[in-house]
């Protein structure tokens, strides 16, 4: 497979293995390490951003080509023990008798607005401007190069070795769900990293909880905005989140799947991750 990098043409292997070197040889922040956050640097360049197998809604179309430029990103989601230092009342709560409020599970019923918050008094108090992905970053970073359903390829029963879904572990619980015919052995949030990372080097980009991204949410946004580092700002009541979550089955764990939801809202299997630019 040949990938499209600002007017040039790599083979796949070799682009992932330079992205891994790039993100490996990078120098970790002292303002992250502070932060408490593990922060990847990912290398920008152009791909096909939608529903390239054509198995999503029509949301995610028309297929695109977007750029983007080198940004660093959360390789975890925000957990619990990180928000709560800004907001120490916090609880995410439980589902079904299993806790998601322990320090290491990702931070959930968090809205938008709260997102955006913990984002600006975090960056007031390390130096260093931390903020939402952009849709277009989000979907780029969860690839990590591919162009199939999910960074792992397009079969769902592979799931359970890289994400945290809907599974047979829930069904138990939730016997009318639609699952993914594995188990992961969680039935509810598992803690962060706990699955293996994609080729970035990013862990549960797809799976464990929804993410928050910067983007306001439009169905229509594919064909109105550029290539170069898009960002929707339009009209819109809605923000947009990625990646499903621990209690989506295959339909809602693909790397081009959206959703909008109001930014005053919070669910049980929705947090966010953050990125980070400047000194």
């Amino acid at each position: 497979m040949v990938f499209r990098r600002f007017g040039v043409f790599f083979s796949l292997p070799l682009m992932l293995a330079a992205q891994v070197a790039y993100a490996a040889s990078a120098e970790p922040s002292t303002a992250d390490a502070a932060a408490g956050m593990v922060l990847v640097p990912i290398k920008g360049g152009c791909f096909q951003m939608g529903d390239s197998v054509g198995d999503g809604e029509p949301n995610e179309r028309p297929v695109h080509e977007v750029c983007v430029p080198d940004f660093a990103i959360g390789r975890f989601e925000v957990t619990n023990g990180q928000y709560r230092k800004f907001k120490p009342q916090h609880t995410s709560g439980g589902a079904q008798g299993g806790t998601l409020n322990d320090d290491n599970q990702p931070a959930v019923n968090v809205s938008w607005d709260d997102a955006v918050a913990y984002a600006k008094w975090l960056s007031l108090r390390i130096g260093r401007t931390y903020r939402l992905p952009t849709e277009a970053e989000w979907e780029y970073a969860a690839r990590a190069g591919s162009s199939q359903s999910r960074f792992w390829g397009n079969n769902p029963d592979e799931a359970c070795k890289y994400a945290n879904v809907a599974d047979l572990t829930a069904k138990k619980q939730w016997a009318k769900w639609t699952t993914f015919a594995c188990d992961d052995g969680y039935a509810v949030s598992a803690p962060v990293g706990s699955f293996a990372a994609n080729g970035y080097g990013l862990n549960d980009m797809l799976g464990n909880v929804w993410e928050w991204c910067e983007d306001v949410y439009n169905s229509e946004a594919y064909a109105k905005l550029p290539k170069d580092n898009p960002v929707y700002r339009g009209a819109g009541e809605y923000r947009v989140m990625r990646g499903g979550g621990w209690s989506n089955g295959p339909l809602g764990v693909r790397s081009s799947h959206r959703v909008g939801l109001s930014p005053d809202f919070g669910h049980h299997a929705l947090g966010f991750r953050l990125v980070a630019s400047g000194p």
